[in-house]
Order: structure tokens, then C-alpha cells, then sequence
């Protein structure tokens, strides 16, 4: 909760200080006057300074004292006389309802810029006593919101207010600001009275109106839509976990010729059916654990030879010529390969290029269509009126002309063709790339295998052609070395698997906890909490239009507040403003306001407790409808704040002010000008 306590202006001249001094209580506080350009604005515009809140006075370009009168800053008046202002500034007592700071921040000064906020650690009677801390903070300027040291970090902190994270119109995230928030309370008079929320700055938040009244309300919407972004965010992740792990797999098991099967290519959540499915073989359907087990019986067999050249001539002559024939059938297979890889690449760059000319006549059709649709009847340059941008051929509008050519397709006809004719161009090519990649698979592991088959026939050759017999078997010997290298990697290649299915059963338990957290949002992106409060703020909003008497509808029924729009009222579905006489879009700011307080009040929201009012009896509202919204007020049970701006300038509204209860009103009656010699 925010609550003003006290402001204490302060303009220096060289006949002494002048200005006001001016404390404020719970409840309903009148600045009054009896006449208008008396310096209430003045004072209100003072809080708003104090507090960084500038822009709400002046719009984004409103930083710093400019948006304060000369008042303030050059010149002001004392009986006649015009003084000059040699320095001035603002000390504003606030309280969250438990602790209590006094802001300072210099209007006019020669030593201190008026992005500086210093900050004291009690009251404003306490500033004066060495003991009370202070503390030096920035405002307006980059980070002021974020840093440490920045001015509305600190109040953000003071007022527990806990801002959220919220879209911007580039796309990025940024802080809910806290002149945004307070736009929507601090009704000023210059722009405030135009529409709802019209003096809020916007700095760049994505449907910033909607967003403050989703936070003032507490609604689950702006913590849903989070949740949203977030879990967005979580399945990009995962996605892309998911297919690097899917690639990881595919190179362990190809670099050692194998392939893989049923492996899962998207996210989800895999039974021990799904990971007993998933099944690593080596190219000619045996498993790893078979072909080990082969290999194992191969290394074997080939311990059990003698490993003299003299005991195995036969057999090597035997495997000499089996190898080079297999070495004749493996180039021959090489051969046909690299035939087929060039001509998938071929067709892929056909494929390619068809592509590309059916995505330029889409975007020739498309640009034809939405210039006919316009109404052009241009007839030159590319695209011109019942010309197919793309055959060039003449079109004729069945509907216009009787004797039309039948056998040419209208513009729309075209795009729908070739939009089919682009998703068949690009299925073939996804066929072809996949096809492609799997030949060059095979050809890599055929370079493999001839080059171990090479090597094997160099060594079966110079086994058979030997001088010594007593001379020991290379083949023997390689093939015992190639055998073991080969039980060795693949036996790598196993426990590569193994480690790599316990990583896709954890990224599927992710996905799993994702799914869960996905279906605990809103279907409908409302929760049952939300569908109350806005009901009940159209309920508390209609019925303070009634109490205040506006009249510009004759029924109340098409009044709405949708969850789906901006969440502020419309009336059939247009804005309210449109349909409402000056006085009654008063009353519409006056009724919408107070409408947020109350069901923050009453469903716990995030209303800071405080509002001020500059002069909301203008545009000849009359005194009775002043007097519902000060009974309005009154009746709001629990702790609030509202500092009202007010021009007495009928005996009637006098006599509504001074009825009041002055145990709930506090007025501040304004005499002659509001800054006077302190």
C-alpha cells in the first residue's frame, strides 16, 4: 500500500522560502478552493515529481521539472511583487503502512540534476537529526526500475508491490513500470479526463492497459500468459534436446555401420516398450551383441590355425581369391552409388529450383490479388488487371461476362494450385534428401569395408609369395587385429547406446512433467477466479454509472468488460467514450476507477490503497453527482487514500464538503494562491 502523509514544497528567493507544507490522513482529503488557477494542480503535480511520475503528467517526453509550472522554477508572485526562484525542490512523507521514508528531489538547483532522488529513512521531522540515514537514488533514466540504485527499484521494494515481467511490442520482456500502474490512479487534469487510462505512458508494453488492470486485479491471466511463455519456451528446449540426441544416436551407430530402428524422432513419453523397441543392428540384421559373438567365434577359429605360411597356402589362396571378388563386387556397388548420388543430386537441385519459381509466382498471385481486391485496374507494368502474373495468360470473371473462355483459372484458383503444387515439391524433395543420405551412408561404409578388404588382399598376396616358410601369417595377424578393433568399438558402441537411451528417458521425463504443467493451464486462459473478478468489476463499474447518474444509454444491458479484449468497458463492443457526453465520460473515468478499488479492496488485488483526482467535478458535473461519488467513497470499509483536487464553486458543493464526517475527510482549503511565504 502507498500513502501520502505529508508534502513540503520548498522555493527558495531571495526574500526567503515559499511554498506549502501540507500533511494528508487516511481515507477522503479535498484540496479546495473557491476559485479555479489557485495552485491545486500545482501540488498534486508536486507528489507526482516526487515520486518519478512525471510522465503522467507530460507523456514520455515529460522527464524532469519541465512538466512543473514556472511556479517551481523561474518567478512567483507575493503580493504583487514577482520574486525570482534562486532554488527549489520537494521532500514528499509516504508510508507503506508500517514504515515511513521522506523523499527529496530538487526542482531547481545549480549543483544537483533532477534525476537525483535522495531518500530518508523516517519521517520528515526526523531529516533534520544526524541519526536519520538517507540514501542516493536515480530516476528517469535507463535501469531506474532494475538497478539497485534506481529510484523505483527502491519503491517498488518499499511498496511490496512485486512488479511482473510482461511483453513488449518487439518482442522482448520488460517490467510492468510503476508510472504505467499509477497512471491508471492518479487521474491529472489536463489528459486524464479524456478516456480511461489516457494519461498512461506506454513505453512499449504490448496491450499495456489490459496488462495493468490484469495486475491491479491480481488475476491469474497475466500469471497464466507467463506460464504460457515459459512452457513455450521449455518445449523449444526439449525439442531441440530431443532432436541433437536423435543426431547423436544416428552418427554413434552409422560411423560404426550399423543402423538404428524405432528409434522415437519427436518428443514423447516412451513406455519400457517403446526403449525394448529401440534396436541397434549391424548392416545385414544382425544385433552387436550377435555380431560380437560371431567376431568372438571368428578371432577364435583363427587362434586354432597354425600361423606358419607353410600349414595355410591352400587356404590362403582360397581367401585371396574370395576377397578379390568380393573387392570386384563392392567397387561395382561404388560404382552404381556414386551414379545414383549424382543423380539425386541433380534431381534435388531441379527440385530446388521448382521451388523457388513456385514460391515466386505464390508471391506474384498473391500481390495480383491483393491489388485486384483493392480495387486496381492498372493494365501495365508485370501485374495487370485479369493477367496471370505468372502464364501471362488472359482471365476472364465468369461472373461478369457470359461469353467467358472457359479452361483458365481465376487468381484464387491459381494460388490454391500452386500452394498444392509447393507441398508435393517439397515432400519429394524431404523423400529425396532422405533417400540421399542413406546411399551416402552406405557408400561411406563400403569405402570402409574395400579398404579393409584392400588391405587384407596386400597381405594375403605377400603371405603367398614369402620366401621362408618358417615366416609367420600377416593375414593371420591383421585379421586377429582388425577383429579385435572391431569387438572393441562396437563394444563402445553398446555402452554409447546404453548412455545415450538413459539421457532420452530422462528429456521424456521432462517432456512427460512438461505435458503436466501444460494441461494445468486455463483451457479457456481464464481461471474460475478471473471469470468472478471481471464480473464483478462490470457489476461494481455499472453500478457506480447508476449512482452517478449517467444517462447517455438508455439501457445498461450491452455494457461488457471482456477478458478477451482490453478489460475495460465497451459498450456493444465499441468504446464507451464514443457514445458518452463530455460529463458522462467523467462519470465513466470516475465509475471505472473506483470500480478497480473496490474489487481490489474486496478480491484482494494489487491496488496500492491510494488515488488522486484533479478536479473531477469539470465539465459541468453537477453537485448532486458529486455528492454519490463522495458517498461512494465514504463507504469503502477498509484502509484507502484518496486526494481529490476540488473547486468549489457553487454554494451546493460548499455544503456537500463541509457535511462531511471529519473523522473520514480531511480538507486542505486553499486561500489566494497555493504557495505562500513559509
Amino acid at each position: 500500500m502507498l500513502r501520502i502523509n505529508r508534502l513540503r514544497v520548498e522555493i527558495n528567493t531571495v526574500k526567503g522560502v515559499y511554498g506549502i507544507d501540507e500533511s494528508f490522513k487516511d481515507g477522503l482529503n479535498f484540496i479546495a478552493s473557491l476559485e479555479n488557477t489557485c495552485g491545486k494542480s500545482s501540488i498534486l503535480a508536486a507528489i507526482y515529481y516526487c515520486l518519478g511520475f512525471e510522465q503522467i503528467l507530460g507523456g514520455a517526453g515529460g522527464i524532469g521539472s519541465k512538466v512543473l509550472t514556472s511556479a517551481f522554477k523561474t518567478a512567483i508572485e507575493d503580493k504583487g511583487e514577482t520574486l525570482t526562484v534562486t532554488e527549489s525542490g520537494a521532500y514528499l512523507e509516504i508510508s507503506n503502512g508500517i514504515e515511513t521514508r521522506t523523499i527529496y528531489r530538487n526542482i531547481k538547483s545549480e549543483s544537483k540534476d533532477n534525476h537525483l532522488v535522495t531518500v530518508y529513512y523516517g519521517n520528515y521531522d526526523s531529516i533534520s537529526n544526524n541519526k536519520t540515514s538517507s540514501e542516493d537514488y536515480y530516476v528517469n533514466i535507463q535501469n531506474s526500475a532494475t538497478s539497485e540504485k534506481g529510484f523505483h527499484t527502491f519503491l517498488e521494494e518499499f511498496l511490496h508491490m512485486e512488479l511482473p515481467l510482461v511483453r513488449t511490442s518487439d518482442g522482448n520482456e520488460r517490467k510492468l513500470y510503476l508510472q504505467m500502474i499509477f497512471a491508471s490512479m492518479f487521474i491529472e487534469q489536463k489528459h486524464g479526463w479524456s478516456d480511461i487510462l489516457s494519461g498512461m505512458p506506454v513505453f512499449g508494453i504490448r496491450e499495456s492497459k489490459k496488462r495493468i488492470v490484469e495486475y491491479i486485479l491480481g488475476l491469474d491471466t497475466l500469471k497464466n500468459e507467463k506460464e504460457r511463455d515459459r512452457l513455450n519456451a521449455v518445449k523449444t528446449q526439449l525439442e531441440h534436446k530431443w532432436e541433437q540426441l536423435i543426431s547423436d544416436f544416428e552418427k554413434a551407430v552409422h560411423s560404426e555401420s550399423c543402423e538404428i530402428s524405432n528409434l522415437p524422432i519427436h518428443p514423447r513419453v516412451l513406455s519400457d516398450i517403446d526403449y525394448s523397441r529401440i534396436v541397434v543392428s549391424v548392416i545385414g540384421a544382425s544385433s552387436i551383441d550377435e555380431e560380437i559373438q560371431s567376431l568372438s567365434d571368428e578371432y577364435n577359429g583363427l587362434r586354432q590355425l597354425k600361423p606358419l605360411v607353410r600349414d595355410n597356402f591352400d587356404a590362403l589362396n582360397t581367401e585371396l581369391s574370395e576377397t578379390q571378388t568380393q573387392i570386384l563386387a563392392f567397387e561395382s556397388r561404388l560404382h552404381e552409388i556414386n551414379r545414383d548420388l549424382a543423380s539425386y543430386d541433380e534431381a534435388i537441385k531441379r527440385l530446388n529450383a521448382d521451388l523457388a519459381l513456385v514460391n515466386s509466382d505464390i508471391r506474384n498471385n498473391n500481390d495480383a490479388a491483393r491489388l485486384q481486391k483493392f480495387g486496381s485496374e492498372a493494365t501495365g507494368g508485370d501485374i495487370s488487371a485479369d493477367i496471370c502474373p505468372v502464364c501471362k495468360q488472359h482471365i476472364q470473371d465468369n461472373l461478369l461476362d457470359a461469353e467467358a473462355i472457359s479452361g483458365f483459372m481465376s487468381i484464387e484458383d491459381n494460388i490454391r494450385h500452386l500452394k498444392e503444387q509447393k507441398k508435393m515439391l517439397e515432400f519429394t524433395l524431404g523423400c529425396r534428401k532422405e533417400s540421399r543420405e542413406k546411399l551416402s551412408r552406405e557408400k561411406d561404409d563400403l569405402e570402409v569395408r574395400l579398404q579393409m578388404l584392400r588391405r587384407l588382399a596386400h597381405t594375403l598376396r605377400s603371405d603367398l609369395f614369402t620366401t621362408t616358410d618358417a615366416e609367420a601369417s600377416e593375414a593371420i595377424m591383421l585379421k586377429r587385429i582388425e577383429i579385435s578393433n572391431r569387438i572393441e568399438r562396437l563394444s563402445k558402441l553398446k555402452n554409447t547406446i546404453v548412455s545415450l537411451t538413459e539421457q532420452l528417458k530422462e528429456l521424456s521425463k521432462e517432456w512427460n512433467i512438461y505435458l503436466d504443467q501444460k494441461n494445468k493451464l486455463p483451457k479457456k486462459d481464464i481461471s474460475e477466479s478471473d471469470v468472478e473478478k471481471i464480473a464483478l468489476l462490470k457489476k461494481q463499474f455499472i453500478e457506480n454509472l447508476k449512482r452517478y447518474h449517467y444517462s447517455s444509454l438508455s439501457s445498461f444491458d450491452g455494457i461488457d468488460i471482456s477478458i478477451n479484449s482490453s478489460l475495460l468497458p465497451t459498450i456493444d463492443g465499441f468504446d464507451m467514450k464514443f457514445d458518452s457526453s463530455a460529463s458522462d465520460g467523467i462519470r465513466v473515468i470516475w465509475a471505472f476507477t473506483m470500480a478497480l478499488l473496490q474489487v481490489s479492496i474486496e478480491k484482494d488485488g494489487n491496488h496500492p490503497g491510494v488515488i488522486i483526482f484533479d478536479e473531477p467535478a469539470q465539465q459541468s458535473i453537477v453537485p448532486e453527482d458529486m455528492k454519490s461519488f463522495i458517498e461512494t467513497v465514504v463507504e469503502i470499509k477498509k484502509p484507502f487514500q484518496i486526494i481529490t483536487a476540488i473547486t468549489l464553486n457553487s454554494q451546493e458543493l460548499v455544503s456537500i464538503i463541509n457535511s462531511l464526517d471529519e473523522s473520514r475527510c480531511h480538507k486542505i482549503q486553499i486561500e489566494g494562491k497555493a504557495f505562500k511565504y513559509l
